[in-house]
């Protein structure tokens, strides 16, 4: 038949798309179920060589609503012609539109896009919002990649990478790192290839940027210090801060998960089982539930902090905990850098000499490393035997005498 724009109207939709085709043209009408009416133009390209198959393209051209059947049907001529004949004009408008697009996504767009659609491998959560967080910060005013959140990620090349390291490096080697490995997730999250990328391996040394591994700073309380400590803290016993702050010496327990932060709620009652005597907190910084065994000096500790509280209520209802710890530290002539994550550190510092290190890995809540199968796959450490371990810690920081003989031994 040949068609018009009246038939093509007219033409009632079915269950599934029709197809219908000009007599003498390579013009065809799609409608679809919905009733939406499309244009097409179809060609058989004949092979090459003989032994060939040959292969059908269609190609659409626009809806009815902005084309007449007139000035389809020459449209799908001319494309026709031009496909015949081994161009594909559509196809490569198209792909220039794509390569505008692309080009047109800035470092900042692309950041926001690889925060929304990243997935962590081994479990396919989202990013944390601590980490959101951070990536942005990277593109914001006064952020350390702000120089190029405006540049195409497409454009960027090695010199402006090495540029911007340079520059960062300058004020803090660890900020210049963290934000190097921020811009190289995002380009191979988006599929950037740098022509002489300073991560690549095969890029010669002298223009390579060397991403160290993070390297921590342990700063613990000092052995000859933590008796003085404890019983500056235990002379403020009820205070919500002091008692945060030692529960955070007790157990290793994270600071955002005690007293919460801007990314965490912090330890509510209904976290906390008296009777059990554990803690349980959700959806950690590596993303999985930990359970801490309750010493019996952490257990007093949270019956004086959950009495006559609801279930949802905060046990130190308490965001910053500084003023109070501050206070303790000059009271005992500990290090005024002494944090609630030091105190973190001093109890690691402690059980590293009373449990294995696997036992020490699962009650500090870090997972296994990468290619460690020994500890991912064969170490069970039970309840019984972490609970004891965690007894043993508090058992050396509370007893003041028994710290005290613990790191004169050490020191000796």
């Amino acid at each position: 038949m040949r068609l018009t724009t009246k038939l093509a109207l007219s033409e009632a939709p079915g269950a599934t798309q029709k197809l219908l085709y000009d007599d003498g043209s390579p013009l065809g009408l799609r409608i679809m179920p919905t009733g939406t009416r499309t244009w097409f133009c179809e060609v058989w390209l004949r092979p090459a060589t003989t032994g060939e198959r040959g292969r059908s393209v269609r190609r659409s051209i626009g809806p009815i609503s902005k084309f007449s059947a007139d000035v389809a049907r020459s449209a799908a001529i001319k494309l026709a012609g031009e496909l015949v004949n081994g161009r594909d004009a559509l196809k490569e408008v198209r792909e220039e539109e794509r390569q505008i697009k692309a080009d047109a996504l800035t470092v900042s767009q692309a950041v926001k896009q690889y925060i929304k659609g990243k997935r962590r491998g081994k479990d396919g959560l989202q990013l944390k919002a601590r980490t959101v967080h951070d990536y942005l910060a990277m593109v914001e005013e006064g952020g350390l990649l702000h120089k190029l959140a405006d540049r195409s990620i497409r454009r960027i090349t090695a010199d402006d990478i090495r540029d911007v390291h340079k520059s960062i490096a300058k004020r803090s080697e660890h900020s210049a790192a963290a934000a190097m490995r921020t811009l190289r997730a995002v380009m191979n999250w988006h599929g950037v290839v740098v022509e002489g990328s300073p991560f690549a391996k095969t890029t010669p040394g002298r223009d390579r940027i060397v991403l160290k591994p993070t390297v921590g700073k342990p700063n613990p309380i000092k052995p000859e210090k933590l008796r003085a400590w404890w019983t500056a803290a235990m002379a403020r016993a009820g205070d919500p801060s002091a008692d945060g702050c030692r529960f955070i010496l007790l157990t290793g327990a994270r600071p955002g998960e005690v007293f919460g932060s801007a990314f965490a709620e912090g330890m509510r009652v209904a976290d906390v089982d008296l009777e059990g005597g554990r803690v349980v907190f959700r959806d950690t910084k590596n993303r999985r539930d930990h359970t801490i065994m309750l010493s019996h000096q952490a257990l007093d500790i949270l019956r004086v902090h959950c009495k006559d509280k609801k279930s949802t209520d905060k046990v130190f209802d308490v965001l910053d905990p500084g003023k109070t710890l501050a206070s303790i530290n000059r009271e005992a002539g500990v290090d005024a850098s002494v944090s609630p994550h030091k105190l973190r550190h001093t109890f690691a510092s402690v059980a590293e000499e009373l449990v294995t290190g696997y036992a020490l890995k699962r009650m500090m809540n870090h997972a296994a490393e990468s290619g460690d199968v020994t500890g991912a796959h064969y170490v069970g450490k039970s309840e019984a035997q972490l609970r004891a371990g965690w007894q043993a810690v508090a058992d050396l920081i509370a007893p003041a005498a028994g710290v005290v003989q613990l790191f004169a031994a050490r020191t000796a």
